[in-house]
């Protein structure tokens, strides 16, 4: 017999125009989205979600929901990038959303960020893709 339990979070999505480094500059970011470590609460920036289909704003909300409410299940920190994206794809792929805008959605938003780091987090994110399609990853 298998059980399944639900269990609700509530979580705030504040929308904007565009997100601004707040701390220091002012200035515009180019993020697409992020999460307060703190509050929970996910910034979104309009200019960036018109361009997005549906599941990549979806892919891009379940990584920024991952950094404050999964990445600590399984033993990572909250700033860990990689453990939201795979955390995030997990979701996402498993309630069969397509694996093309997964990586349209990463490309986007790794393209005004282009740097090593981002060149090895798509790599891990194409192998975590490969593998869930051919069901190396149990969903």
């Amino acid at each position: 017999m298998k059980l399944r339990t639900w269990f609700v979070i509530h979580f705030i999505v504040d929308y904007y125009n565009q997100i601004v480094d707040w701390q220091s500059t002012w200035l515009p970011l180019t993020t697409p989205a992020r999460v307060g470590h703190t509050s929970g609460i996910i910034e979104v920036s309009r200019k960036h979600f018109l361009t997005y289909t549906v599941p990549m704003r979806i892919l891009i909300l379940l990584h920024e929901f991952s950094h404050k409410y999964l990445n600590h299940k399984i033993g990572r920190a909250t700033s860990d990038e990689v453990a939201a994206d795979i955390n995030a794809l997990y979701i996402y792929l498993a309630h069969g959303f397509p694996d093309l805008e997964a990586h349209q959605a990463f490309l986007y938003v790794f393209k005004d960020a282009n740097n090593a780091e981002n060149a090895r987090r798509y790599r891990v994110i194409n192998d975590f893709i490969t593998k869930f399609n051919e069901g190396k990853i149990a969903n």
